[in-house]
């Protein structure tokens, strides 16, 4: 695995637990929007970083707006 990212290949495993791990995080960002009642999330961003040797983590965050 190693030798594939020093050559630019994809690490598949990586990618599709990123891709889970962003769409969970995604969706309790909304669940928590809507428990505030909001209608919408703004200006939503997502941030990841490595915690431990073959570990990350990944955070949604946005504002939660109410139309008026």
């Amino acid at each position: 695995n190693s030798f594939k990212t020093l050559v630019g290949g994809e690490l598949t495993s990586y990618n599709e637990m990123m891709s889970k791990a962003r769409a969970l995080a995604t969706k309790r960002m909304v669940e928590s929007a809507e428990a505030l009642g909001a209608d919408a999330i703004v200006c939503t961003r997502y941030s990841s970083a490595s915690v431990a040797q073959g570990a990350a983590e990944l955070m949604a965050y946005g504002t939660a707006v109410k139309f008026i």
